[in-house]
């Protein structure tokens, strides 16, 4: 019963999705990604999440690659989508991007631009609710920071640096009102 049920929810995202539905495009991405009322098929999640774009795909596909899901980890490639997202300013991929420069999980990573991406997650989070409709990780990460990504590059950042990332995230903010 429930398999059946599962299968018309995807049929019925699928068709709103090829109507040019970017919110069902992203539910089709998932559940291909899961498997849920459909085989499980990486390379068509892809597929919808690209279509989906600035409606949490490219922060799908982000995920995809850093984690390894369905696609060999590439941390680069993680952070090309992550920087796609986070220029929609969506907090939840400013604050992965942040990481993996924290971590210095990508070739090109500048401790500067990390801290910038993380403050940035944390004023965005707390603005207007951002973190309100999203799940845990939203708040829990963009404002508690409890994976810690914000803490050590604070931590290992000079005066100079910090007041460097602040400034960007303030030009980035100017660029970009919520």
């Amino acid at each position: 019963m429930e398999q059946r049920r599962s299968r018309g929810v995807f049929e019925r995202e699928l068709k709103k999705s090829e109507q040019g539905d970017r919110v069902a495009a992203y539910h089709v991405g998932s559940m291909y990604r899961l498997g849920i009322g459909t085989t499980r098929d990486p390379e068509s999640a892809l597929h919808w999440y690209e279509i989906a774009g600035p409606r949490g795909g490219w922060n799908a596909i982000g995920n995809m690659y850093n984690k390894g899901d369905g696609v060999a980890p590439d941390p680069n490639q993680a952070a090309s989508y992550y920087r796609r997202a986070a220029e929609t300013g969506a907090p939840l991929p400013m604050y992965s991007l942040g990481c993996l420069h924290a971590d210095r999980r990508m070739a090109a990573h500048d401790a500067v631009e990390g801290y910038m991406w993380l403050l940035l997650a944390k004023k965005i989070g707390q603005s207007s609710g951002n973190c309100r409709w999203k799940h845990y990780e939203c708040k829990e990460w963009t404002i508690k920071d409890r994976p810690g990504c914000r803490a050590r590059l604070e931590a290992s950042l000079g005066p100079e640096q910090r007041a460097e990332a602040s400034s960007r995230a303030a030009a980035w903010l100017a660029l970009h009102p919520h």
